[in-house]
């Protein structure tokens, strides 16, 4: 990539990144999935089978009367083609039933499905690092999100004092994504993907002018500009992906994140002269030095609501600015290989969901993922063992630090 020109920090008044804004989508694709939410599909074009990932063999495209594979061209009738039905399939006249856990499968219920095939979707990403899967999410999970978050149409509610994956089943369905979660694992070339933390629904309010923002920085496991957990440069080895969901529509005038794209490619921390996290949080900075860079050599990406923006972590991005009246919501995760301690213990959390209502609103395909992305392990000569903290320890660890730094 070019080199990156070092440019002084802007004055406040001075804000014109590039905007790339992406339209929302004329069309989806469709999933036909089982009652424990896998998912239906080909290789071949001849036999069907069960799948408990999403890519291009489960793709199907609807029809007058039915339903058909986007790859292959292989085509099935259907009871009803309407989104979220339960319904009758067939093939050649005769009636589909598959085999999942030794038990036959004769319904099938309609998802919302994609809007390009996953494959032109690993494409993009592998070409420039990041790629939009626009409004993946279906109306009613957008809806369960918003109402966890208090915003857009349920901004005048007051936020639950729960851990948001046990309030409400849509906070498990977007952490369970199937086309995100499949581009990570080939993107970083591993099945073993963790949370690096607990999912959390956030809420941007109005900027007042004054208070201190985020700067630029890598997301988690890099920081380089927050905490520089990794040295620089790290190799071609992925250590990380963040997954930005957007629960409310990002927009330039509310606050829609601030990137350099294909600055994952450089290997390099975002320059100090652009405004690093690690300054702008300073009480202060922004009276004396105005806000982060947000010229034009940056890039910020309008998207609906329901678009997850996929991204490596080692890309420079900051927060935007809300220059609304009205909350924007987001989800941000930080997706890492299960060989990367977490941010955050998420075992208090997860286990929390296993013993809620939403646990059980959800197909058993989004608690197995939940439980494989959420529960960390140690895998070794005495067994398999569970990761989580311990009080003792963590209590002799911060003792240990307070002292040290009481030292002179």
């Amino acid at each position: 990539m070019p080199a990156i020109k070092r440019l002084g920090t802007v004055p406040s008044d001075e804000f014109c990144p590039n905007v790339v804004t992406i339209p929302r989508p004329t069309k989806h694709f469709r999933y036909l999935n089982t009652p424990t939410g896998d998912w239906l599909g080909t290789i071949d074009g001849e036999s069907l089978q069960v799948f408990g990932h999403v890519d291009d063999a489960v793709i199907w495209d609807a029809t007058a009367t039915g339903f058909k594979h986007v790859v292959t061209g292989l085509e099935l009738t259907a009871s009803s083609t309407e989104l979220n039905a339960t319904i009758d399939l067939f093939q050649d006249g005769s009636r589909i039933s598959v085999t999942e856990q030794d038990t036959p499968v004769e319904k099938f219920a309609i998802g919302h499905g994609p809007e390009q095939l996953p494959s032109k979707s690993l494409q993009t990403l592998n070409e420039q690092g990041w790629v939009s899967l626009t409004c993946i999410l279906p109306d009613e999970v957008i809806d369960g999100l918003q109402r966890v978050g208090c915003v857009d149409a349920y901004e005048d509610c007051t936020p639950v004092r729960q851990t948001p994956l046990a309030q409400d089943p849509s906070v498990a369905q977007v952490s369970a994504e199937p086309i995100s979660l499949w581009l990570t694992r080939e993107y970083m070339k591993t099945k073993d993907i963790r949370l690096g933390h607990s999912p959390g629904i956030s809420a941007l309010t109005r900027d007042d002018g004054v208070r201190e923002v985020q700067g630029w920085h890598t997301d988690f496991p890099y920081l380089w500009g927050t905490g520089d957990r990794i040295p620089v440069p790290s190799g071609d080895l992925v250590l990380g992906m963040q997954r930005n969901v957007c629960v409310s529509d990002f927009t330039k005038e509310n606050g829609a994140t601030i990137f350099k794209l294909g600055t994952h490619a450089s290997n390099e921390a975002p320059p100090e002269e652009w405004g690093i996290s690690n300054h702008t949080y300073r009480k202060g900075f922004r009276a004396t030095y105005g806000l982060p860079y947000g010229g034009k050599e940056a890039d910020l990406i309008e998207a609906p609501a329901g678009s997850i923006i996929l991204y490596d972590a080692r890309t420079w991005h900051r927060a935007g600015m809300n220059m609304t009246d009205r909350r924007r919501g987001a989800m941000i995760q930080a997706i890492v290989p299960g060989y990367i301690i977490p941010f955050m213990d998420t075992s208090q959390t997860v286990k929390s969901f296993f013993a809620s209502d939403a646990f059980n609103q959800v197909t058993e395909r989004v608690q197995k993922e939940i439980e494989k992305l959420m529960v960390h392990k140690i895998a070794g000569p005495a067994g398999l063992f569970a990761i989580s903290t311990d009080d003792e320890l963590t209590q002799r660890v911060r003792e240990q630090r307070q002292a040290a730094a009481s030292v002179y």
